[in-house]
């Protein structure tokens, strides 16, 4: 871990680098998603060497979205290597009709299974240098009241405690950065838009950018977009 304190960050004055779960579960997604590519892949590297090797990014990952990469890692890998499996099938099926038609081939692509776990250990590696940060009575209170009114992520009729409970603590994180001095760029980043875009062009919903804005807060919604947000 390169920052030990978020004292530690404010002192550095680097970027710093906020995930939700789903950003972070985009690391390992299947790469037949449209949203998923090389591009992607580099910039989750790109992230990955600035918070666990040189220190250029600082990046507290809050309790909640730890408790919720335990409890969903194994399902988002296993549908990742479910869906290259079935691409492998597919395609060796396709090379059969082929040389049936005259045309041998016998295409490779064994090698996408055994990067599964090569891009879970770059998502692992952002989880093990950043810090944590505890759910309070108070973060519960503030997410619950969230729930209630409701108020971004919150929407009538889903139970959003939990996707509250991840944006009161990262409230948090941010007031207290900006309490010890930090002036750098703070980077809030969920792939989850629905949550937190509307309208046409989508932007972000309004109570929650007022709250953003109050504490100097960007918000990202793909792995390309806060490589370039946080400078890398």
């Amino acid at each position: 871990m390169v920052y030990d304190s978020l004292e530690a960050i404010a002192q550095a004055n680097v970027p710093v680098f906020l995930p939700d779960t789903c950003i972070l579960m985009d690391f390992l997604r299947s790469p037949r998603r449209d949203t998923v590519d090389g591009a992607a892949m580099l910039a989750a590297q790109a992230i990955r060497n600035a918070v666990h090797d040189s220190g250029a990014v600082g990046c507290v990952i809050v309790e909640q979205v730890r408790n919720e990469l335990q409890e969903n890692l194994p399902t988002v890998r296993e549908e990742t290597n479910t869906a290259l499996r079935k691409l492998r099938d597919e395609i060796a099926r396709i090379d059969k009709w082929s040389e049936a038609l005259g045309h041998a081939s016998e295409t490779q692509i064994g090698h996408f299974l055994t990067r599964v776990p090569v891009a879970e250990a770059v998502m692992l590696d952002i989880v093990g240098a950043s810090l944590t940060n505890p759910i309070t009575p108070n973060i519960l209170s503030r997410a619950t009241a969230r729930v209630m009114e409701p108020r971004t992520p919150a929407r009538k009729g889903k139970d959003s405690t939990k996707d509250c409970v991840v944006v009161e603590s990262y409230l948090e994180v941010a007031g207290e950065l900006r309490a010890l001095g930090h002036g750098g760029d703070i980077i809030f980043a969920s792939s989850n838009v629905n949550e937190f875009l509307s309208g046409s062009p989508r932007v972000l919903n309004a109570d929650i950018a007022a709250e953003f804005d109050a504490l100097g807060i960007q918000y990202s919604r793909a792995l390309h977009e806060t490589r370039y947000l946080l400078g890398l």
